[in-house]
């Protein structure tokens, strides 16, 4: 077996599918960021952009058509609020968050932990993801209450706030 290789446009590692090529690059999953997948690829002259999820996309049963085009743009990014804002604003529902006198999250009060493609917009996977167990580019905590979570498709971006029983679609600036 070849340990680096392209095959149908979707770029091996060992086996596992680590990236696809697009528009004369290589979309490389974070995880596959390692020498000597990018050595291979300076020698075939090709640019590479890395980013989050696209592992778990193409391991999904995508292909080209998958992640190409059809989910191009589809992006989850999420926040965590800042390390000095206050302690009573950490990990309470938005009902608690105003009862303790705090307006609606605002984005100056987060920082950005997490951003990688998606496959479609479910919630509850992202829960799933990033709720126990974090990828190793995350640069926060599990998932918690008080966080939030943005759908962007490229064009307009949704935001959700974690709550204690669900979700709660804000606004965010």
């Amino acid at each position: 077996m070849k340990k680096i290789y392209f095959s149908n446009g979707i770029l091996n590692y060992y086996g596992n599918p680590a990236g696809y090529l697009t528009d004369g690059k290589v979309v490389l999953d974070s995880i596959f960021n390692k020498k000597a997948i990018i050595d291979y690829l300076s020698e075939k002259e090709l640019a590479v952009e890395i980013r989050s999820g696209v592992y778990d996309r193409l391991s999904d049963g995508g292909g080209m058509d998958f992640a190409g085009e059809e989910t191009r743009g589809r992006r989850i990014r999420i926040y965590q609020l800042k390390q000095d804002s206050p302690i009573l604003m950490r990990f309470v529902s938005l009902a608690e968050r105003k009862r303790r006198g705090f307006a609606q999250p605002q984005k100056q009060e987060y920082v950005l932990v997490y951003e990688g493609e998606v496959e479609d917009f479910q919630l509850e996977k992202v829960w799933e993801k990033f709720g126990r167990k974090v990828p190793d580019d995350f640069r926060g905590h599990a998932l918690s209450i008080s966080d939030v979570m943005e759908f962007s498709d490229g064009e307009a971006s949704l935001f959700f706030y974690v709550e204690p029983k669900g979700f709660a679609n804000i606004e965010f600036q």
